[in-house]
């Protein structure tokens, strides 16, 4: 295994930069006018319902963490503890996932650079942007996780000015109506920032390159998602205090920054805040994905040569083209609402695929399970199983309504995809002479 020659090199504050960089940016900077165009004022509100319902759906990716800590967990889970077809069918997911992220990015950043540096058009802009990150991920895992940790020091320094400016506009009317659009729009609002308020759960991929991960995994997921909520309910209660919330319906954060920042601090919080929080949220989500297709080539589910290491332990190969498939949505030019949504969407699958994997631990790895750290009951184990897959399903049906044809039809299709290439690489591995269920089910990964 490729994977013994990794080392664990990421201390307790390099996994907590890295999992609060991968949450701030999508929420407070990209959704926060989305959703306050769907609920109004209270997108305060949502933004605190949306952080508690994050947290309590990531308990049993806690406890795997905690039990089985493995690089790549989001493929490995699924393949070792039910099989090469469903760990398939989850990496592709999280490919989805990423590549619609990324583009979502992208996008935001546009947003926020074009005014300040309009030379270059919003999607320009977001391309750039994440060219750059891909190519200092080329560096290594500590580097990218110690620009991480600097970006994320600067990032909350400006949200802090941010706040700070508005805190004179701030009173409790500022956030009534709670649901001008009705329940529908608020819930809407939940659960699209429910995405935004997850994203600490990333941070398992890592589980094989971290320092004491068993203990580390579950409290860094925990404190980074109470933290940023704290942060996004700030945020978005500056943005409505300072101007009617009627007017930052689907606008970024620079609408609300003009009434009551002075010129200095505008500039300072678009790119030291809004511009870096896309930066960093970008960056963390580098540094993971790639990792679960790198197992997945040890395993030859994929091209090995998609494994591949460069001298500073990165798959570089999986980088490039995860870079491609990311910047496509930003070149065909679709609306950040609509992207916002396909994120939600698509994330509720493999989501449910791993906590259905998460439920066979204690069974399948009594011994890991007993010495874990963070574990969980019988009850309690079925309580956030059915809580969480509910909460899921809920805001699946609800992400889909007024979705264009266009848009479920490509979701749709990707879903297709993934469950038929298990099927058709078996097939292909076992003219080869390679039993592909034997090796996407081998524990030697856990050796580690």
């Amino acid at each position: 295994m490729t994977e013994q020659k990794l080392s664990r090199v990421l201390g307790f504050w390099d996994v907590f930069f890295i999992a609060v960089g991968q949450v701030i940016g999508a929420g407070a900077v990209a959704l926060t006018g989305v959703a306050i165009g769907m609920t109004g004022p209270g997108v305060f509100l949502a933004y605190i319902c949306a952080a508690l319902l994050a947290l309590l759906t990531s308990v049993l990716a806690m406890v795997a963490g905690s039990a089985l800590p493995v690089i790549g967990g989001y493929y490995v889970w699924p393949s070792r503890l039910c099989g090469g077809w469903l760990g398939s069918i989850s990496l592709f997911l999280v490919l989805m996932v990423c590549v619609v992220s990324i583009s979502l990015f992208g996008k935001a950043f546009g947003l926020y650079l074009e005014p300040v540096l309009p030379f270059l058009s919003q999607d320009q802009w977001g391309i750039l942007m994440i060219v750059v990150i891909f190519l200092a991920n080329f560096f290594g895992l500590k580097i990218a996780s110690r620009v991480q940790m600097f970006l994320v020091l600067i990032m909350l320094s400006a949200f802090a000015l941010y706040a700070g400016f508005a805190a004179p506009e701030m009173e409790v009317r500022d956030l009534t109506p709670v649901a001008p659009n009705g329940l529908m729009g608020f819930l809407t609002a939940v659960f699209v920032l429910k995405f935004a308020t997850t994203g600490a759960s990333t941070i398992v991929s890592l589980g094989g390159e971290m320092k004491n991960p068993g203990r580390n995994i579950p409290l860094i997921m925990g404190g980074a998602t109470m933290v940023v909520g704290f942060i996004y309910a700030l945020i978005s209660f500056a943005s409505i205090a300072a101007v009617p919330w009627q007017d930052m319906a689907d606008q970024p954060l620079t609408l609300a920054g003009q009434a009551f920042l002075p010129g200095w601090a505008l500039t300072y919080f678009l790119i030291g805040g809004a511009a870096l929080a896309l930066v960093t949220t970008l960056n963390a989500s580098i540094i993971q994905v790639p990792r679960n297709f790198m197992v997945a080539a040890w395993d030859q589910l994929i091209p090995p040569i998609l494994g591949k290491l460069n001298r500073n332990d990165v798959p570089h190969f999986m980088l490039i083209i995860v870079l491609g498939l990311g910047i496509i949505p930003l070149i065909a030019g679709l609306e950040i609402s609509a992207i916002a949504r396909a994120v939600g969407i698509i994330t509720s699958f493999p989501t449910i695929l791993i906590l259905w994997s998460v439920m066979c631990i204690p069974k399948k790895f009594p011994e890991a399970y007993e010495k874990a750290v963070f574990k969980l009951s019988t009850f309690w184990r079925w309580f956030f199983f059915i809580f969480s897959t509910t909460s899921v399903l809920i805001g699946l049906v609800i992400l889909t309504q007024d979705m264009t044809p266009v848009v479920l039809g490509a979701i749709a299709i990707s879903i297709a995809l993934s469950i038929l290439y298990y099927p058709a690489r078996r097939a292909y591995m076992r003219g080869k002479g390679v039993d592909l269920d034997r090796r996407t089910t081998s524990r030697d990964i856990f050796a580690h």
